[in-house]
């Protein structure tokens, strides 16, 4: 982590958030002209887009060859890393709207779209000099361009035939104008509000009646299996089931386990009660059973980790999510995460039901760009690319309906603090949906300290937490706060094995927690650790790089990790101790008993 590092960086609200427009429009429109007109006027950073192309992108159309959404995926998330450093107006043809979708992405974005017609864009083209595009590409750029819609509402349309003093006046008039995309469908929930499970209940019955009005008859629920124990996605999942089985729909459960075990009857019944017996659910099998739908280029992986990681991310997700619904229903629970920066949303499909490929080369990307700078931000590498494989490849396969929730645990209870909902994609009323639930968790899941713990423990739910590989989030959520030298207890009565997946597992064992140069050079070492980049990037984060101690309390009479297991992995170990609550009274240390539902950050951070 970098000193001085600001968890809030990301999180701009009412007037200090930033100005990001974009000037979009055909070649030789003049976005260029009137952007920098926009820049003087409005006092911003102007960013000319054409210089962010690849260099591949430059050849080819000055070739006379015009560019393909392959070429242009990588472009634009250089121009929508730009967006996200704010107070800037940036050029860019956006000609679809896909185009105009990815840089939305970038949060309150505007845009400028310049018109003109065919004739003028020819003589204008024809006119400058130096330019690697010329005059005989306008007509591929008519053809490509999706004028913006009406329901683009963050879409000025200007005509940029007049005089420039004239569009500038115009554009600059017009963006007070400007509305927002698209809202939730449904949205309850502020920090300071507390939603019962009465109210819980009736917004189920409205989810429901969502479901029905669009036509569906075939759904398939998609909530987390019981690791996620207490995100209320068992009684929502339960409540759907029943509500559209008695409106006669025919409904099936899919537990987006990703790589962890298939669920027993007994996590069935921890989860959702008696309403979804563990033989009625349906297995995620990561390793076989997925279908590729597509791949994340390694030039677009390498724009957004910012030449971090270049590898293409084949995108594999399972066969029963494209079975034919008629909808499927994405229930989960929005909090800080250690891979994506906030869990849950179009992650739930993508790597929740994702394939081993998809999943490993997702989290290795994490790994490499840094957890500590990515935990907590809705925006990520990570996100980013399973946005765009969801967006471009699962969207236009299958209709989903995302279901919400952020919980925030109180010293005494746990309490749901909104649940939010949305269909479609990141520039939909889902993306709507997920980015008000990472705004609220922001605010009830961060926990930032006055200064660095030097001694914290944490207790995990045997019920929850049975494999390191899960229990980790105890290292994880707690790291940014733990003080240089510090020390770090995870009681876990229920841990009794490393990895989730046998080969995982084993993977574990041989290497051990032991820091990023150690799991680097043991990857470049070992061909199974390299097939195996998830697990690569879990010895990774769960390592605490030498800064701190991480010290293990396991119940080996009862099956748990034995001293010689938890040692050999790289960890400290000690028997259990009291019960959880005399450990919460011992001034001593900082108990947090439900690690995994927050994040936890020191004002100052370590190296600052």
């Amino acid at each position: 982590m970098a000193p001085g590092y600001d968890i809030d960086s990301n999180h701009p609200t009412g007037a200090e958030a930033p100005w990001r427009l974009v000037i979009t429009g055909v070649a030789g429109a003049g976005k260029t002209t009137i952007a920098t007109a926009m820049a003087a006027r409005l006092g911003l950073r102007f960013v000319e887009g054409d210089g962010l192309h690849p260099e591949a992108n430059v050849a080819k159309m000055a070739g006379g060859h015009p560019l393909v959404d392959a070429d242009r995926w990588p472009w634009l998330a250089r121009i929508r890393e730009e967006l996200r450093r704010g107070d800037v107006v940036v050029t860019c043809s956006a000609l679809t709207r896909r185009y105009r979708d990815m840089l939305r992405s970038a949060g309150g974005v505007r845009f400028v779209h310049l018109t003109l017609d065919p004739a003028t864009a020819r003589a204008r083209m024809s006119a400058r000099a130096g330019h690697f595009m010329g005059p005989a590409m306008a007509a591929s750029q008519f053809a490509a361009l999706e004028r913006p819609g009406p329901d683009e509402t963050d879409v000025a349309v200007i005509d940029s035939t007049a005089p420039i003093q004239a569009v500038v006046d115009a554009a600059v008039s017009a963006l007070g104008g400007l509305r927002p995309g698209p809202s939730p469908v449904l949205a309850d929930g502020a920090a300071d509000r507390a939603i019962t499970g009465d109210e819980l209940a009736g917004h189920v019955r409205t989810l429901t009646g969502l479901v029905l009005e669009r036509g569906a008859r075939r759904v398939l629920l998609v909530p987390p299996d019981h690791t996620r124990l207490h995100s209320r996605a068992g009684a929502i999942t339960a409540g759907l089931l029943a509500g559209l089985e008695r409106a006669g729909c025919r409904v099936a459960v899919l537990p987006a386990t990703g790589t962890h075990v298939p669920m027993t009857g007994a996590d069935a019944r921890l989860m959702f009660g008696e309403a979804v017996p563990g033989d009625r659910l349906l297995v995620h099998r990561w390793r076989q059973g997925v279908k590729e739908v597509g791949r994340i280029s390694a030039e677009e992986v390498d724009a957004v980790s910012g030449g971090r990681y270049r590898e293409e991310i084949p995108v594999h997700v399972d066969e029963q999510l494209l079975g034919g619904w008629d909808l499927v229903v994405s229930i989960g629970q929005v909090l800080p995460h250690e891979v994506i920066g906030m869990a849950n949303f179009t992650k739930n499909l993508v790597i929740g039901l994702g394939g081993a490929p998809t999943i490993h080369r997702s989290h290795f990307l994490g790994a490499v760009c840094d957890m500590e700078s990515i935990m907590g931000r809705p925006s990520s590498p990570v996100r980013d690319v399973v946005d765009a494989a969801y967006d471009r490849f699962v969207d236009p396969a299958v209709p989903v309906m995302w279901v919400l929730t952020v919980i925030e645990a109180e010293p005494e209870q746990l309490v749901t603090r909104g649940l939010f909902a949305g269909f479609g994609g990141s520039a939909a009323s889902g993306g709507a949906a997920y980015r008000a639930a990472a705004d609220l968790s922001g605010a009830v899941n961060v926990h930032r300290v006055p200064a660095p713990l030097t001694r914290v423990t944490c207790w995990l739910d045997p019920d929850e937490f049975r494999s390191t590989w899960v229990a980790n989030k105890a290292v994880y959520r707690t790291r940014m706060a733990i003080a240089d030298g510090g020390e770090l207890v995870v009681v876990a009565p229920g841990v009794r094995r490393f990895g989730e997946d046998e080969q995982v597992d084993r993977l574990i064992r041989r290497h051990g927690y032991r820091g990023t140069p150690a799991t680097l050079e043991a990857v470049a070492t070992d061909p199974e650790l390299a097939d195996n980049l998830g697990a690569a990037a879990h010895l990774i984060h769960g390592s605490s790089e030498g800064r701190f101690r991480i010290v293990y309390c396991t119940d080996p009479d009862a099956g748990g990790l034995t001293r010689r297991e938890v040692e050999a992995a790289g960890y400290e170990w000690r028997p259990l101790p009291g019960d959880a609550d005399r450990m919460e009274r011992d001034g001593d240390t900082t108990f947090i008993r439900n690690p995994a539902l927050g994040l936890w950050s020191a004002a100052v951070v370590h190296g600052g």
